[in-house]
């Protein structure tokens, strides 16, 4: 170790006399296989250092030649269960005055090197914050942790999740990490998590009123899904911090709440949720996170109009975070979700019936993430809900252009081309839509309805066999089961389905629409109106489209005035119906005479 410490002082003074006497960096690292991100991060460091520490804990693929490369002083250490231990290893062989810790999945932002070298000219501090941003799925989180500081007067405590010990004061700043290891794979994100858990889990037993560690724990449960754990932690973890008042409790009672607020909302326990981002936003109002999760939660209770608030005031906090970045060190998980906002910003006005609003907000989303196949397809659905087809269609070929197209986008082509009655189009493209996941019921219902209606009954009943084998209880395999039946004459056998179902009084509301679908195309127009007057029944909603297949069942049976007055209520609360308003017209053309005395009439009576 002399050795090691005359060479490098040899070192400091040649990086010393190279940097025009500013103070010396040495990188510190801990690796393990960590071949993926390994090159990424030395890239991103090697013009900013003076030189690159590097224990390696066991590596056993290409890291340690990587690192090599990139001329890092690399050091073998065995591993034993603590991250603090292996960094604070790390820290005795560097020799600058200065150790900037890295991990092998961040990076350096490039445009941030003079400013950390103008923060380590000054004398008044040990340590610096900086600001990383974790790269997730649905967008980046930010959160601030001390990264560099002066070497000497700093330690790690912790066998995980590890926090740095320091002597005197902290600068913030805004120098950029960025953080890629969690945007992994379902399999490697669940190792990651079951290796942190028991880590964690031996940490909390030593001190379990270690609320920091508590904090860590719930988000490794919630992680794995694992919902009852998160409750009970968190639960007891924001009593055991409920009278602190620094900002670090405050910081964990924050994570705490939403992750509280996430498990319940999955177990659709949705007023326990909103109780808590309301304890939560009481303490603190402009917080991202709570106020996001609030408006998922509200979203979740259908109280469309509440949550609105909660996303434009995110938006608008936004914008002021973005223009003037602000030191925080409470967390951000939803730092950069602006997209996610606009699209449940679209959601909820689409909810609401404000259809252009939708349609900005959608159109928000897709121009700040033009990479998110969900954005598109919400936008399409909704193009398709108001029979704007040619928009629908255009977006969906500028997302198989950009190739994001995925199995949704090709299945609302599908409906696209069946609406303009383009059938073969129409199978083909659900056939991709199946080809991209074979699992998707939508797809293979809208494939085996199409088949159907070419009257390919062989190729129908063959898919729906496979899917009756994977999902023997899937209604609408059942429903589509008795079409066939009902095409190969057996008419009788599929109203006796309707009618034993009808008995039965099912609780899902979607099982009456189904219903009223296969009578409508079995002719049998009365049991049709049965069928779907039980649903209005059961909704306390009306559904315009429900009311003008009714009104169409009466025209079909030659009752003209309960068809006016029915296709005209859907008209009143949706003057969009594309049902009502295609039948409306067809019903004047064909009736031309008659309908004009209705209408004369009931324009006299009001």
């Amino acid at each position: 170790m002399n050795t090691i410490r005359q060479q490098t002082m040899i070192d400091k003074k040649s990086h010393t006399a190279r940097n025009n006497n500013r103070p010396t960096i040495s990188a510190c690292m801990i690796v393990k296989n960590e071949e993926k991100f390994l090159s990424q991060c030395l890239t991103s460091i090697k013009g900013a250092v003076d030189e690159i520490i590097i224990v390696d804990t066991g590596s056993t693929d290409r890291t340690v030649d990587i690192a090599h490369s990139f001329g890092a002083n690399v050091y073998h250490h065995p591993w034993n269960n603590s991250f603090s231990e292996a960094r604070n290893h790390s820290l005795k062989y560097a020799s600058g005055d200065w150790i900037l810790q890295i991990d092998a999945d961040e990076a350096l932002e490039q445009a941030d090197i003079p400013l950390l070298y103008k923060f380590i000219n000054n004398d008044s501090y040990n340590v610096l914050f900086v600001a990383i941003y974790n790269e997730l799925p649905g967008g980046s989180a930010k959160h601030y942790f001390q990264r560099i500081f002066r070497r000497g007067k700093a330690h790690f405590e912790g066998i995980v999740h590890n926090q740095l010990i320091f002597e005197g004061k902290a600068l913030q700043s805004e120098i950029r990490f960025y953080h890629y290891g969690y945007n992994l794979s379902d399999h490697e994100m669940q190792k990651k998590y079951k290796r942190t858990g028991d880590l964690l889990r031996q940490q909390l037993a030593k001190n379990p009123d270690n609320v920091f560690v508590m904090a860590n724990l719930v988000r490794n449960y919630r992680n794995e899904y694992d919902f009852d754990k998160v409750i009970d932690l968190a639960e007891n973890g924001l009593k055991i911090s409920e009278t602190q008042t620094d900002l670090v409790s405050k910081n964990q009672r924050q994570r705490l709440s939403i992750d509280l607020a996430h498990a319940f909302l999955n177990i659709n326990l949705v007023d326990k949720a909103e109780s808590v981002c309301k304890k939560a936003l009481i303490e603190n109002p402009d917080s991202f996170d709570i106020l996001l999760v609030l408006g998922e939660v509200l979203m979740k209770k259908g109280v469309y109009n509440d949550a609105l608030p909660c996303f434009k005031k995110y938006l608008i906090l936004k914008e002021k975070e973005n223009k003037e970045p602000a030191f925080f060190l409470l967390s951000s998980d939803f730092y950069h979700y602006e997209p996610t906002v606009f699209n449940h910003i679209g959601e909820c006005y689409k909810q609401l019936g404000q259809i252009h609003e939708a349609v900005v907000a959608y159109k928000n989303a897709i121009k700040l993430n033009n990479k998110s196949p969900l954005y598109y397809s919400n936008l399409i659905d909704l193009y398709i809900s108001q029979n704007r087809l040619s928009d629908a269609k255009d977006l969906a070929f500028a997302a198989k252009k950009s190739g994001i197209a995925n199995h949704l986008i090709y299945l609302l082509l599908g409906k696209i081309y069946t609406i303009e009655g383009k059938i073969n189009d129409a199978i083909v493209a659900c056939k991709q839509s199946i080809s991209m996941d074979n699992l998707n019921i939508p797809a293979h219902v809208c494939l085996i309805s199409l088949l159907i209606q070419i009257n390919h009954l062989n190729e129908a009943g063959e898919l729906l066999k496979n899917m009756l084998s994977l999902y023997p209880d899937e209604f609408t395999f059942l429903c589509l089961l008795e079409r066939i039946k009902y095409k190969e004459g057996k008419r009788e056998s599929s109203v006796f389905f309707v009618r034993n179902i009808l008995q039965s009084n099912p609780p899902d509301q979607n099982i009456y629409l189904q219903l009223g679908d296969l009578c409508m195309e079995m002719k049998e127009y009365a049991l049709a109106i049965e069928v779907f007057e039980r649903y209005l029944t059961t909704t306390s909603k009306a559904n315009a489209t429900v009311i003008a297949n009714i009104a169409v069942c009466y025209a079909k049976q030659g009752k003209l005035e309960p068809a006016l007055f029915g296709f005209q209520a859907a008209l009143t609360l949706d003057p969009n119906c594309s049902c009502a308003l295609q039948n409306l017209a067809a019903l004047k053309t064909t009736y031309q005479g008659c309908v004009t005395n209705h209408v004369k009439k009931a324009a006299l009576n009001s």
